[in-house]
């Protein structure tokens, strides 16, 4: 699916040495129409109401944590996030493909396994699936690193609406020697980036004609807790939920029992 890309190990030298690299024509325009029309359709204006929680940056992730929608709306960000996880149904597959592939390659730029990220004991990491929509007019996000840390973070993009296509101003920025680069001005249909994602970096305000926001696909790879790193009172919590739930002939909201059954 991904073509294009110089031997993996090379990407780490440049971003370590430039701050980001990019390659064009990275997947087939066919795939990027798909995925564009998908995205922007999702995040059009009669969808809103799907964004739910305001837990954009996931706290407390654990295993077997279902997907879900998010928003965030205020001085310092404006944003829709969906967050999909893989032992979830896709809402789309091409997506949930490409994404896969680019982890793969992130994995071999840092010299790991390349299903790194898809095996999830005993290091409890997981590669998953993130959009992001900043609506036209008003999506933003401010200055920022994404860990605390001084060390090179790998991180990889793919941009599903384009600037000057479907928004005019504004977009991702990285902040390189003190000059502020607007590395969505290079970003062309189907073009891959690997940057720092250490660097400060932030998206300035979205403005566009078409009324069609930035959105972007990110392979993201997190620690998850693990059932078993569930704390004790939790699991008595829910072992008296299922009992209560039995004795009054309730479906409980997980499956129980003995799964041996004739389909």
């Amino acid at each position: 699916m991904l073509k294009n890309i110089n031997n993996p190990s090379e990407i780490l030298d440049h971003v370590r040495k430039k701050g980001y690299i990019i390659f064009d024509n990275a997947f087939e325009t066919s795939l990027f129409d798909n995925i564009s029309n998908f995205w922007i359709n999702f995040f059009g204006k009669n969808n809103k109401n799907k964004f739910k929680s305001r837990d954009i940056y996931g706290s407390s992730r654990s295993l077997g944590d279902l997907n879900y929608s998010s928003f965030r709306n205020n001085s310092e960000l404006v944003m829709y996030r969906t967050t999909e996880y893989p032992w979830n149904v896709s809402m789309h597959d091409p997506t949930r493909k490409l994404i896969c592939e680019m982890n793969k390659v992130r994995n071999l730029a840092l010299g790991l396994d390349i299903h790194h990220g898809s095996l999830y004991e005993p290091h409890s990491q997981v590669s998953f699936n993130q959009i992001n929509c900043y609506p036209a007019g008003r999506g933003k996000m401010f200055a920022h690193k994404d860990t605390p840390h001084d060390k090179l973070l790998l991180s990889c993009m793919f941009n599903v609406t384009i600037k000057k296509t479907h928004f005019e101003e504004g977009g991702l920025y990285l902040m390189i020697n003190g000059e502020k680069i607007y590395v969505d001005d290079y970003m062309k249909p189907c073009s891959v980036i690997f940057y720092n994602g250490n660097l400060i970096h932030g998206v300035d305000k979205i403005l566009s004609n078409s009324d069609i926001g930035r959105i972007a696909g990110y392979p993201m790879k997190q620690f998850f807790l693990s059932n078993n790193k569930l704390p004790t009172y939790l699991k008595t919590l829910i072992r008296i939920d299922n009992g209560i739930k039995r004795k009054l002939k309730l479906k409980s909201h997980s499956k129980q029992g003995n799964s041996a059954l004739e389909e």
